[in-house]
């Protein structure tokens, strides 16, 4: 028998296809993994209404860590096991640092809302034009105003791929905000382009794997996590066996085992390797 106990997948460019399917092998193994009693997690930044897009309730998942860590569902039961979002004031805070020192950036709201966001923009920005033209369709999105009181879940920060701004920004504001975590990961939306994730310290998609390891007593030593970009490091620094698809980062592949690409079923081609014959 195996001694895996949990598997956890990284959703876009890992398990799902270009259409947000799930491939009929890669569906096939995960309910596999069911027949033999394995926790099956999707880890995704997505938040929940976006996850809604592309899961649904009868696919064969028994949790799903949403917003790289921000909320844990209940995927069997559909019902929020856990949300995180900024405490108190921490969220005007940032803002008004954020706009005193010229960025350009996004305010979630408070999971499970956090569909709904505010945006300012101090320059013009097309990867910021993208983000609200595309996610505007899907909850409400309003510029925001200043001194106005906000509360959050998330703020959201654009960076061109050839920036070389990115490491310090985060060390900044790591200094001014101790309080706070940050992910880097490459935009959905033009691969040119880099967002700096900035949540509550101590999120991330690890740490939602961690308490779904505690409330299942599964020990980190019989997990296997499988991903493909930058927000999936933490997660696959903690899972025992890890895996990128071959359309990761070259950076990641160095580091992780390899397998396949996410449209040759790499998820499956990684999972099946440590399965019972």
């Amino acid at each position: 028998m195996s001694d895996l106990k949990m598997v956890v997948t990284d959703l876009d460019g890992t398990l799902l296809q270009n259409d947000h399917s799930i491939s009929k092998e890669d569906l096939e193994t995960l309910h596999l993994l069911g027949k033999l009693g394995i926790c099956r997690v999707a880890a995704t930044g997505r938040n929940l209404f976006k996850v809604r897009l592309a899961l649904k309730p009868a696919d064969p998942f028994d949790y799903v860590i949403c917003s790289s860590g921000a909320g844990i569902v209940d995927w069997q039961k559909q019902e929020i096991i856990r949300a995180i979002n900024f405490p108190g004031e921490l969220t005007n805070q940032l803002i008004d640092y954020l706009i005193n020192h010229g960025f350009n950036f996004k305010v979630s709201d408070c999971f499970p809302d956090n569909h709904n966001f505010f945006w300012w923009e101090k320059y013009q920005c097309p990867e910021l034009d993208r983000y609200v033209e595309v996610h505007n369709k899907m909850g409400k999105a309003e510029s925001i105003v200043s001194g106005q009181k906000y509360s959050s879940s998330q703020l959201l920060l654009f960076f061109p791929k050839t920036s070389s701004d990115f490491d310090l920004v985060k060390m900044e504001l790591l200094q001014q905000f101790p309080e706070i975590s940050i992910i880097r990961t490459t935009s959905p939306l033009n691969e040119d382009w880099i967002w700096m994730e900035i949540f509550p310290k101590g999120i991330s998609k690890a740490h939602g794997i961690a308490e779904i390891c505690r409330l299942k007593g599964i020990h980190r030593s019989e997990t296997l996590g499988i991903g493909n970009d930058f927000n999936d490091l933490e997660m696959l620094d903690f899972t025992h066996l890890s895996y990128v698809v071959h359309n990761a980062p070259e950076e990641l592949k160095e580091k992780f085992l390899p397998s396949r690409a996410y449209h040759e079923n790499g998820f499956s081609f990684a999972i099946k390797k440590h399965l019972p014959k």
